[in-house]
């Protein structure tokens, strides 16, 4: 199993000389922790950020701000997690994707998705009602760009004649396109389409093992790879009396804040009654089996639940419930020191 940690636009300072210093820090310390990833949102126009907090932790611009980092890291995987790719043209996008694969020697991994706020979309030209057809013929010209070979294309939404976009790919495997959704046909459509599924936070354990299995399945008859990338949300503490009361009404509040924009997901009915009926329930009672929260102990029997019933290649650690982005860091240290130790190999 490998470890992704979140890079947030909350540690940029602007008012410092080197406004990304402590965000560089950052990054070089959870990749000397051992941990295997870093990724970053990305949200248009938007001030505010869903993970809590009143600024933005997206980006506007992914992949330029993997580029920087990029420079910084030497093996750790870059991700987007995730692009709003029917947003852009995929020419564009090819080839910034084969320029930050120069600098991080093929380290990005592209997570996209169709996004579902309409300003993101039509403040730019681009219809949001035919997102998703036009989120398919991108992901098809991307596979036919990227190589940097001359090529064609027709579709309903781009038509692409005798090009090859510069620089071409470097030599190794192809760049993979992880499909980020939260709802059946979303998972249906990036079995089709993609090479992996990032999987939301909201998902009950118990409820996604039978998805993964349908995925793979899926995945398999379209000839598509098929790595199943967990989000899971992290609060850890050196013991339970150290866990901040506030977790879960923080979680509860963000996940209100995903539904009241339009993000619609296939939450289990517990969590629904909780979220949205506003059922009063112990941490004990909601936790298992919908996040890792505990003492080191506790997260290394959840993970362990986790790697039995969805045994997902990689695990990203959300921090929906902790806003303040440095408790965030202070626990994904201890997480490195006690916890990744008992899952690798």
């Amino acid at each position: 199993m490998k470890f992704g940690i979140i890079v947030s636009r909350k540690m940029i300072d602007r008012a410092s000389s080197d406004p990304y210093g402590k965000l560089f820090r950052y990054v070089e310390e959870m990749e000397d922790l051992g941990y295997d990833l870093a990724w970053l949102g990305h949200h248009r126009y938007a001030d505010k950020t869903a993970f809590g907090g009143d600024t933005a932790s997206e980006p506007s611009a992914p992949l330029t701000m993997l580029t920087a980092l990029a420079a910084r890291t030497r093996r750790m995987e870059l991700c987007t997690n995730i692009m709003l790719l029917p947003a852009y043209h995929p020419l564009d996008v090819a080839q910034e994707i084969n320029s930050l694969n120069e600098i991080a020697s093929n380290r990005l991994r592209l997570g996209v998705g169709i996004g579902y706020k309409p300003d993101e979309f039509e403040n730019t030209g681009w219809g949001f009602k035919n997102r998703v057809s036009r989120f398919e013929e991108c992901i098809e010209i991307l596979r036919l760009a990227l190589p940097g070979q001359r090529f064609s294309y027709s579709g309903k939404h781009f038509e692409i004649h005798d090009v090859a976009i510069q620089p071409p790919a470097l030599p190794g495997e192809p760049t993979p396109i992880w499909v980020g959704a939260v709802s059946e046909p979303g998972m249906v459509r990036g079995a089709r389409v993609g090479d992996g599924w990032i999987v939301s936070f909201s998902e009950h354990l118990v409820e996604l093992q039978g998805k993964i299995a349908r995925y793979k399945a899926l995945a398999a008859e379209h000839g598509r790879g098929s790595t199943i990338c967990l989000m899971r949300d992290l609060h850890i503490a050196p013991t339970r009396a150290g866990l901040d009361p506030n977790w879960l009404p923080n979680v509860v509040k963000v996940w209100q804040s995903y539904a009241d924009l339009g993000a619609t997901s296939d939450r289990d009915a517990a969590a629904s009654d909780v979220v949205f009926g506003g059922k009063s329930v112990t941490l004990e009672e909601f936790v298992p089996n919908r996040a890792i929260v505990g003492a080191p102990d506790d997260c290394i029997g959840e993970l362990t639940r986790i790697r039995e019933l969805a045994n997902p290649e990689y695990l990203f650690l959300t921090p929906t419930g902790v806003p303040d982005i440095d408790r965030h860091a202070a626990e994904l240290r201890l997480f490195a020191k006690e916890v990744m130790p008992h899952f690798r190999s």
